[in-house]
């Protein structure tokens, strides 16, 4: 009972603060997301990325009438030593990753969102190399990931009229 007067308590806390989950609203915005056409993105795990965006924003594919464009450009990661042992063998490496992007309204041009987000993470370093690499290539494939979700997550606010 206590556990339910809780977050009876809560969630009007969060109402009266004017906060509004995106859930709630994701069908109106994906039908306007559905008008933002997706540019191609190069580099390493370009792809892989564009794909991502395209199921957040585009889950039934390019418009055939864009409204907006979104330009994403996936800077190389740069890595950084963070544990060197004894022998002067590096153990823990941090990568980050930064991603610039821009919301181009295609009516009068207006870039209406363009910043960037960047997000970094630790793997270790042992001395078997494919080992390495496969850490690696996950780490880059979840930071990624995660800062897709950061970019949907803002031109879905842009949408529902946060940002305009």
């Amino acid at each position: 009972m206590i556990k339910k007067l809780g977050l009876l308590v809560l969630g009007i806390l969060l109402t009266g603060c004017g906060f509004r989950p995106l859930y709630g609203e994701r069908d109106r915005l994906l039908s306007e997301t559905q008008t933002v056409q997706i540019e191609p993105i190069s580099g390493e795990g370009g792809y892989e990325f564009y794909m991502i965006l395209k199921d957040k924003l585009n889950p039934q594919g390019q418009p055939t009438h864009p409204k907006y464009r979104l330009t994403v450009q996936l800077q190389t990661p740069t890595y950084q030593n963070q544990s060197i042992r004894s022998d002067n063998f590096a153990t823990l490496e941090t990568m980050n990753v930064v991603v610039n992007y821009q919301l181009t309204r295609l009516s009068d041009g207006k870039k209406v969102i363009s910043t960037s987000v960047n997000g970094n993470g630790l793997f270790n370093l042992i001395q078997e190399p494919y080992a390495t690499r496969v850490a690696q290539d996950k780490l880059y494939q979840n930071v990624t990931g995660l800062l897709a979700d950061d970019i949907a997550t803002h031109v879905l606010a842009y949408f529902r009229g946060e940002e305009r």
